[in-house]
């Protein structure tokens, strides 16, 4: 009976001894890692054109063998960067704000720096919109680059429209507004009312 309790008290002293309580679990934590690559050089991109301008891969592997064991890993990664472009011609934009032919417009263009030029040295002041009429002008041009689907000109045009216009005018360019565009309408008025 003494020879069966030493046994059992062995047996537990060596059983807390290799697993004791605490023992913490084995984890792995794999730190991120990063590439990076430059490019220096010039393309020509269209109107609404993209292009490529170069990547880098990445390969790496190994083979390991002992006696019987043999492994095999590898890695491979891509980076690539390309570019898109969109020109925005704000005296296009005037003219299908102010309406017109091309030829009119230019014309009237050249006008108004004739104006400009004699106001100028006569010291009057150069006739404007009103901030009224141009705030109708760019819920107009808002409106028509909806429906050709240029959003975004939409969107800047609707928001030049709301900080031009007052009163009446200005809350029911903010309805039109949140009616085209839904929830980010939202977002984007709530952001200019905390901007101010």
């Amino acid at each position: 009976m003494k020879y069966l309790a030493a046994v059992i008290a062995t047996f537990l002293f060596l059983y807390v001894g290799v697993f004791p309580a605490d023992a913490q679990v084995p984890s792995v934590v794999q730190l991120p890692s990063f590439h990076t690559f430059s490019y220096r050089g010039s393309v020509l991109v269209p109107d609404s054109g993209a292009t490529s301008l170069g990547g880098v891969k990445r390969s790496a592997s190994g083979y390991n063998h002992r006696g019987w064991n043999r492994g095999y890993g590898s890695m491979n990664s891509t980076s690539n960067a390309s570019i898109s472009a969109r020109i925005i011609d704000l005296a296009e934009m005037d003219r299908q704000i102010l309406g017109g032919t091309p030829q009119e417009f230019l014309r009237r263009m050249q006008m108004q720096d004739i104006v400009d030029r004699r106001d100028s040295r006569a010291g009057t002041p150069e006739p404007r919109l009103s901030p009224t009429e141009e705030g109708k002008a760019l819920v107009r041009f808002a409106r028509k680059e909806y429906r050709a689907g240029r959003k975004s000109a939409s969107m800047q045009a609707y928001q030049m429209a709301i900080g031009k216009l007052d009163g009446h005018l200005q809350t029911l360019a903010e309805a039109e507004f949140r009616r085209t565009f839904g929830s980010i309408a939202e977002q984007v008025l709530q952001f200019s009312s905390l901007a101010r």
